[in-house]
């Protein structure tokens, strides 16, 4: 019979039609740090399936940012990141590679295709099961295929976990499928790199420098350096032009000063050169009169001269008419030096001035109005140098109010120092970009390697290691390489699943389960008509081999019982009986507290309740809710609560809590009867039902609720005000706490004095 092969995967087929196409990356959470320096992300309330890859990235995936590769470790619902060095700050979102539904899905429907000789999977797809060993334990060293029948607290897990040890001891090799191992399958190593710590250091300070980088953008955002320099160069040439206006006037000042004794300078040279040029002519005069005498002089001994010769000598004396030519020429001369003579006499007026004072005057004159022609000059010059540079500084513009109120408000909020230190920082990283790209590209493959790594080594592990652990989701094709094929916690698990792993099996392969497990589900919920899917989707192994109730697993030749348990109390196993579920037996000397937790019909304040649960749930606890909607609720509240899981009782992975909490106040649980009998059995020592009172009052028989009501009247529930579980009541004040204070004086308004 090997159709049901075909007809398994058909269904399993119909199912993935409606899948979502897998992402390569899964999304898990925002990272988180506790107070001890831990990193953790909250997985609570969400169907963990198994990792490949866990990478510390932005919200844009590990392929658009750097990718930090860590190592995890999964612990009821919370991933703890390890090894994770260093952090860009751009890293706060854990992303991973996980085995998705879709996933599993379609490696279930190609494996049920390709499945070669598997005489076990045969047997059981057609109902039949080998007879069992005389107890469960046994069971698992006898060839062929079992069913193995537990209630809650029975320890299957146990008992499975020592069965394939000692099977190892005797060569077998065992595949143990587990929801246990759900936590080994979140759980990862990162390959040991130092060149991964220091790329990561080098990322964190490229980003430290992004980061201060965008800082000083966004307080520089209104921020123009080119009008705040040219309204502090207005600034500047006003302060400028005050000054240099205040120095133009104290120059032109000086100015006209030199002006005005440079002309009386020049007037006292110009007087002064009067003065000495009439008395130097005077002195002229009176050496030309003496030159001219003494001329007249040589003239009249001459005329003398020549009249003493003309006398000397007769008439008939030829010389005598040249003579008398020389005596008119000499007199001539006489008359025109007498004439002189005395034209100069008559203009030489008598002077007593010293001409050398006079020429040292002067002299001094000249020099006193070169110096001030000198500084007037200068002063000059300087005057228009003032004028043409007050005459620039305007053109350039001198600053207003606005100039000065902008100026100030920039340097008082230090915008000018932030625009230093961000050129500084653009200088001395101007080229981060490519250093990143570098980088991350290199962070990017050391975790390929590292992924790489870890799959060559699962491959391994699959082929040799003597006790495989994994869970149904992490199954592959494995070729029928082992001898024991040993699947807990089976009892709600989908038959297709089931008999895929049976087929790995070569010579025995034993399901443990409970019959109160939640039925298989399929999405979409139309698929449930299909008869395949009925059949080999929504079957599970106890109902397709006729195993119903606890009687039918008595009953089965092939179906081992565990019947002694040891978690439960017996008021669990009083609200299980009023249920309808009689396998529930109450362990020898175990108590488990049930509290109703009365809200009175008011909204439930589950921060306060948190709290309580923080402190009442040291070794761990639970609050499990109906259904998924209501997890987020809970798991807002309990963020900084990393000891308290959450979640419905299909993904809180864990068997048993010191404490549970189950919140039956939007749903009654009547449509998830076998969920709530799962979720009151993982309760060791206490289970808290948060209720209205009045709702369980008025509860149905046979309903989750009617079973608590059936409790209180037992006697077996304790009630408690919701109110007064978180808010204590105020302890009554003692008379001895009073003071008494007696006054013996009258009081001034007449009153009684006390």
């Amino acid at each position: 019979m090997t159709e049901w092969r075909q007809q398994a995967a058909s269904a399993v087929e119909a199912e993935l039609e409606h899948a979502r196409q897998p992402e390569e990356w899964s999304l898990l959470g925002p990272l988180r740090r506790t107070d001890d320096g831990d990193y953790v992300v909250d997985l609570r309330g969400r169907r963990i399936r198994p990792l490949n890859d866990v990478r510390v990235a932005g919200a844009d995936g590990p392929r658009q940012s750097a990718a930090v590769p860590v190592s995890t470790v999964f612990q009821r619902g919370l991933l703890w990141l390890r090894d994770v060095g260093p952090l860009p700050p751009e890293c706060d979102q854990v992303w991973a590679r996980e085995i998705t539904h879709g996933e599993v899905l379609e490696r279930l429907a190609r494996g049920l295709r390709e499945l070669g000789d598997a005489p076990l999977a045969e047997r059981f797809a057609q109902g039949k099961l080998d007879p069992a060993g005389e107890d469960a334990y046994s069971t698992c060293f006898v060839p062929g295929v079992h069913l193995v029948w537990g209630p809650p607290g029975s320890g299957k897990t146990h008992v499975a976990a020592r069965a394939a040890a000692e099977l190892a001891r005797q060569g077998k090799r065992v595949l143990f499928i587990t929801a246990d191992a759900t936590s080994a399958d979140a759980s990862l190593t990162a390959v040991d790199d130092p060149e991964r710590i220091e790329l990561q250091q080098d990322l964190a300070e490229l980003s430290e420098v992004e980061a201060q980088l965008d800082r000083l953008d966004a307080e520089l955002r209104d921020y123009d350096h080119e009008e705040f320099l040219a309204a502090e160069r207005r600034i500047e040439n006003g302060q400028r032009a005050t000054v240099l206006e205040a120095e133009f006037s104290k120059v032109r000042e000086r100015h006209w000063e030199l002006a005005r004794d440079l002309s009386i300078a020049r007037e006292r040279r110009r007087l002064a050169g009067r003065k000495h040029d009439r008395v130097a002519s005077e002195h002229a005069r009176r050496t030309e009169v003496r030159v001219l005498t003494q001329r007249l002089t040589k003239v009249e001994d001459r005329l003398t001269e020549i009249r003493d010769r003309m006398s000397g000598h007769g008439l008939l004396y030829r010389g005598r008419k040249s003579d008398r030519r020389e005596l008119r020429a000499v007199e001539e001369e006489r008359r025109l030096l007498v004439s002189r003579i005395e034209d100069c006499r008559q203009r030489v007026h008598m002077v007593s001035d010293d001409v050398r004072k006079l020429r040292a005057e002067l002299d001094e004159a000249r020099r006193r109005a070169d110096e001030l022609e000198r500084a007037e000059s200068d002063v000059r010059a300087q005057l228009e140098l003032l004028r043409d540079e007050l005459v620039r500084l305007h053109a350039s513009g001198i600053a207003d109010e606005a100039d000065h109120r902008y100026y100030a408000d920039c340097v008082h909020r230090n915008l000018p120092q932030l625009h230093a230190e961000r050129e500084a920082l653009r200088q001395r990283s101007k080229h981060r970009a490519a250093l990143r790209g570098r980088f991350e590209e290199r962070l990017w493959w050391i975790g390929e390697h590292g992924h790489e790594l870890r799959c060559e080594d699962e491959a391994w592990w699959w082929k040799t290691e003597p006790v495989v652990v994994s869970t149904m989701d992490a199954l592959g094709p494995t070729g029928r390489g082992f001898d024991t094929v040993l699947i807990d916690d089976a009892g709600s698990a989908r038959l297709c699943d089931v008999l895929f792993a049976v087929a790995q099996a070569r010579e025995t392969a034993v399901v443990f389960g409970d019959l109160a497990q939640p039925w298989p589900q399929v999405r979409p919920k139309r698929l449930e008509q299909l008869p395949e899917v009925q059949k080999w989707i929504l079957a599970t192994p106890f109902s397709h081999c006729g195993i119903l109730t606890p009687s039918d697993a008595y009953a089965h030749p092939g179906c081992a019982v565990l019947p002694h348990q040891y978690r439960v109390g017996p008021a669990v196993q009083a609200i299980a009986d009023n249920i309808g579920y009689l396998a529930l037996v109450a362990a020898e000397g175990r108590h488990t507290d049930v509290i109703l937790l009365d809200t009175a019909g008011e909204p439930v304040e589950r921060a306060a309740l948190a709290r309580l649960l923080a402190e009442v749930a040291e070794d761990g606890g639970a609050v499990l809710v109906p259904t998924d909607g209501q997890v987020d609720e809970w798991r807002s509240v309990l963020q900084d609560t990393l000891t308290v899981d959450v979640g419905t009782v299909d993904t809180v992975i864990d068997h048993e809590f010191g404490t549970v909490v189950l919140d039956l106040t939007t749903d009654d649980w009547c449509d998830r009867v076998r969920s709530f009998l799962s979720g009151i059995a993982r309760a060791r020592d206490r289970l808290y039902l948060l209720a209205d009172l009045e709702a369980v009052a008025s509860a149905p028989t046979g309903t989750p609720l009617g079973a608590v009501n059936a409790l209180r009247r037992q006697g077996g529930l304790q009630i408690q005000r919701i109110g007064e579980v978180l808010i204590p009541r105020q302890r009554q004040q003692s008379a001895t706490d009073w003071t008494v204070t007696v006054i013996n004086r009258a009081t001034s308004d007449g009153t009684i004095a006390g």
